[in-house]
């Protein structure tokens, strides 16, 4: 299955999206807020931070010890409020009914992973939007009993129109008055969009039975087209997006945070590929770091052996070997 950047964020997503975030996240950014600068990273305690990018009005900053790239100061709750009950978080939920096929697709891999650890019991989804994991879910007739939570009062409503035999909170996790323990606890693409991640981990291991299954997705910032957009990329969204972590720091925030990571995958590296070679289509700059990369790769003997691979596959080794027969 090849899941393509053009398939995921649809030709309308990208025309509108810097529009709206220029209109939203600016109108944002001049509210009040008395948050301190950080003087420390909030997953390792390292006090090299750098200045990293300016968007949409926000500071963003990069710790130099484990690489998060976070707001800072962090929005305050009344910017957050701001954010999320802005046209900013329809306009999402329209993008991802434009492209819930392909997103359905995303998650297939996903759904069979968490059912090779965990194959049934209680599954808390934190962060449901419109449902598309939970249709996942569906399509693979998996055995949880599900529960979807999310902020946004019309995304529980189409939860609650599209899936009537699953439970909807429509809180904040850390909110949920519940005794229930959940077997699986899972997040998608939610985690970035967190200010206080220790909090968040806290309510995860409040809700979730002692040694249940914690399973989530985040933008990573050590990945190939990360590497190549920099401090560009597409991702780079405040007051949304304010933690952007990388596998180095997940490991040390889960570790720090009484988790231990049992696997760790990165998945659909096709939508890397895609969205880099839209880079290069579009943005001329960015030729200079994908050079850097491949310069950097072509000496891993792993590369070698898969370039080596397509090299002989696509005929296109230095050297041709030529058999014929006569006619």
């Amino acid at each position: 299955m090849t899941i393509t950047y053009e398939r995921v964020h649809t030709a309308k997503k990208r025309h509108m999206l810097r529009d709206m975030m220029e209109k939203t996240g600016r109108r944002v950014a001049k509210m009040a807020n008395d948050t301190p600068r950080a003087t420390s990273c909030q997953i390792c305690a390292s006090t090299a931070l750098s200045h990293f990018a300016v968007a949409f009005g926000f500071d963003m900053r990069r710790c130099e010890s484990c690489g998060l790239i976070f707001c800072d100061p962090y929005p305050s709750a009344e910017q957050i409020n701001a954010y999320y009950n802005s046209e900013m978080k329809e306009f999402e939920n329209e993008f991802f009914r434009d492209s819930f096929e392909a997103r359905v697709e995303i998650f297939a891999a996903r759904v069979d992973l968490i059912c090779s650890a965990e194959p049934s019991g209680r599954l808390l989804d934190i962060g449901s939007a419109i449902g598309i994991f939970i249709e996942s879910l569906r399509r693979a007739s998996t055995l949880f009993e599900i529960s979807a939570c999310d902020l946004n009062v019309a995304a529980c409503a189409e939860l609650r129109g599209r899936f009537p035999g699953i439970t909807v909170h429509n809180c904040d996790a850390a909110d949920l008055d519940t005794d229930t323990k959940y077997d699986v606890i899972t997040m998608w693409d939610t985690l970035e969009h967190v200010v206080d991640l220790p909090k968040m981990l806290a309510t995860v291991r409040r809700l979730l039975r002692t040694d249940g299954l914690f399973v989530f997705s985040t933008p990573n910032t050590h990945s190939f087209e990360w590497l190549v957009a920099g401090n560009r990329h597409i991702q780079i969204l405040p007051p949304g997006h304010v933690n952007l972590m990388n596998t180095s720091s997940i490991a040390v925030l889960l570790e720090r945070n009484g988790f231990r990571i049992e696997e760790q995958q990165t998945l659909n590296a096709s939508l890397d590929i895609s969205y880099v070679e839209n880079l290069l289509r579009e943005d001329e700059t960015v030729a200079a770091r994908t050079d850097a990369f491949l310069k950097h790769v072509i000496a891993d003997p792993v590369y070698q052996a898969m370039l080596s691979d397509y090299l002989v596959t696509n005929r296109m080794a230095g050297n041709v070997v030529t058999l014929a027969r006569p006619t």
